[in-house]
């Protein structure tokens, strides 16, 4: 599919320029951004690989296990922004997820359990909004679009809206409507590309940041 393709190349630039800014400054500067990219890709890349052996095969596990390292990685990316009690809110958020996950899901299971797809939705929800919370009550002379957290924030946010609205009826549509499950993925692959888009953005922010 041309748009995945596309996405996944949108998906090289901000992991180049992470690695670029990491060299040349340093990677803590980013909040670490760099490894989630990293991984990402070789997700992304790795589920294109084996689909293009085998449409067929099953990847729910890879992206079970995917979701489980957002969980954890985006807990310690706020961790760095947050202040005080909203710090504590969202280390909360981050053990009941990861506690529902590992009691209440399949995440072994080669099948994805769009449990934890919903649950990575309200993950990126409730930390998106906590810093827009912060950014808003906490104020700063900065314009709001200087910030970096302002661009992942935002794009967790977006991407957080329409895959709660594709994965809760995917099995549904997938045996009554794959047509419109189609569709579907081509919307999201639309929206990991503004979402990737929005994180080259935030690099770019980090960069003046850094250069200051």
């Amino acid at each position: 599919m041309l748009i995945g393709i596309i996405y996944k190349i949108v998906l090289f630039f901000p992991l180049i320029k992470s690695f670029y800014l990491g060299r040349k400054y340093f990677f803590s500067a980013q909040n670490y951004i760099f490894i989630y990219l990293l991984v990402t890709f070789a997700n992304e890349c790795v589920a294109f690989i084996r689909n293009q052996i085998d449409s067929n095969v099953k990847v729910g596990l890879q992206y079970n296990l995917y979701f489980i390292f957002c969980v954890v990685f985006f807990y310690f990316f706020y961790s760095f922004v947050f202040k005080n009690v909203l710090q504590k809110i969202s280390l909360l958020s981050a053990i009941l997820s990861l506690g529902y996950i590992f009691l209440f899901t399949n995440f072994s299971n080669i099948d994805f359990d769009k449990r934890i797809g919903i649950l990575i939705t309200l993950f990126y929800i409730i930390n998106s909004m906590l810093w827009f919370y912060q950014k808003i009550s906490f104020f700063d002379e900065n314009k709001m679009t200087d910030d970096p957290v302002f661009w992942i924030s935002t794009g967790l946010l977006m991407w957080s809206c329409f895959f709660i609205f594709r994965v809760t009826p995917m099995f549904f549509f997938a045996k009554n409507d794959n047509e419109f499950l189609e569709f579907l993925k081509i919307g999201q692959n639309i929206i990991n590309i503004v979402m990737y888009i929005m994180f080259y953005i935030s690099l770019i922010k980090y960069e003046k940041q850094m250069k200051l």
